[in-house]
């Protein structure tokens, strides 16, 4: 969360804030033109029967994501968590099946609640205590959360239950639910509440509109898997001078299992168990540790090309070292 948070900060007062234009391919990914929106990501979650998905497409600037554990203890759950080198978890899944991911979005005003403690670091109280999304909601309403937001993160569980929380139109926190039962929910970077709080260009959005027609060809429980799943993040993946999806991760909410993919390859998946990754208190590890040479060396190569053509990536960000 804070590496997005951090983001905002730093780069949505620089001169590359806002300026975003993509072209889609023919495999129905884009190519980022321009500055790219901070935290561009794509998060869907999804539920049919007793099968429950949640999906994320990590797209920004920064090749170093990692992976690691935190443990369980004493009235907190332990969970498996994805980000990058400051290691605060960008999205995660508890033990319980508790799954988030964040959108970056611009400034959204909010209304103190002065009378509520101050929320501190939220998501770590609810990913360490909160078992569904009703008790995260529930929990959320118990803090104030200042006079603003710069994000919006979708909220899952293992029952099927999904929700976005955001900044309201009317400065109070919002809560998008998923429809009760079978169904879809999905976020990308404008404000599911308030679709005006939103970056240029970010609004109609063609990865939410492609995630939203390929989920409504769900009809069945079998229709719901992972490789469906896996099939959308491509389709709504981007790579660019830019900008890349870093990573993309299912969880299966149910049985505790994460599948990972290395910058947009969807060929090679790496399959971790949460409740392994917690039972060895697993480090901070790169992600694409867990792929194949060929994966990492195909990974590297775009890496470079894309690093070496000259773009207005120039003037964004200097951290893109491999």
């Amino acid at each position: 969360m804070r590496s997005k948070i951090q983001v905002l900060f730093v780069l949505v007062f620089s001169v590359c804030f806002i300026q975003i234009a993509v072209k889609e391919n023919k495999n129905e990914s884009a190519v980022v033109e321009s500055c790219f929106v901070p935290g561009s990501c794509t998060i869907f979650a999804a539920s049919f029967g007793s099968t429950v998905l949640y999906g994320n497409n990590e797209d920004y600037r920064i090749p170093k994501t990692y992976y690691w554990a935190e443990p369980s203890g004493e009235n907190i759950y332990g969970g498996v968590f994805l980000g990058f080198d400051n290691f605060f978890p960008q999205g995660g899944i508890n033990e319980k099946g508790l799954a988030f991911d964040f959108n970056a979005l611009p400034e959204a005003p909010l209304n103190p609640h002065n009378e509520l403690p101050d929320r501190g670091d939220i998501m770590k109280k609810l990913y360490q205590t909160c078992a569904t999304v009703e008790e995260a909601i529930a929990l959320a309403k118990k803090y104030n959360w200042g006079s603003s937001i710069r994000w919006q993160v979708l909220l899952a569980d293992a029952t099927g239950d999904a929700v976005v929380v955001s900044a309201g139109p009317d400065g109070e926190l919002a809560f998008t639910r998923k429809p009760e039962g079978d169904g879809y929910l999905v976020s990308t970077n404008f404000n599911r509440a308030n679709p005006e709080n939103t970056y240029r260009g970010g609004y109609p959005c063609w990865r939410y509109n492609k995630a939203v027609e390929m989920l409504e060809k769900i009809k069945s429980e079998k229709d719901l898997t992972v490789d469906c799943f896996k099939s959308i993040l491509d389709a709504c993946h981007v790579e660019g001078p830019v900008g890349n999806t870093l990573y993309s991760n299912v969880f299966d909410l149910k049985n505790g299992v994460i599948y990972l993919y290395h910058w947009h390859q969807f060929y090679e998946t790496a399959v971790l168990k949460v409740a392994d990754e917690i039972a060895k208190k697993q480090s901070p590890t790169r992600i694409k540790d867990l792929f194949s040479k060929e994966t990492v060396k195909r990974a590297e190569d775009e890496y470079q090309k894309y690093k070496e053509k000259k773009s207005s990536a120039d003037k964004c960000d200097s951290r893109g070292v491999w």
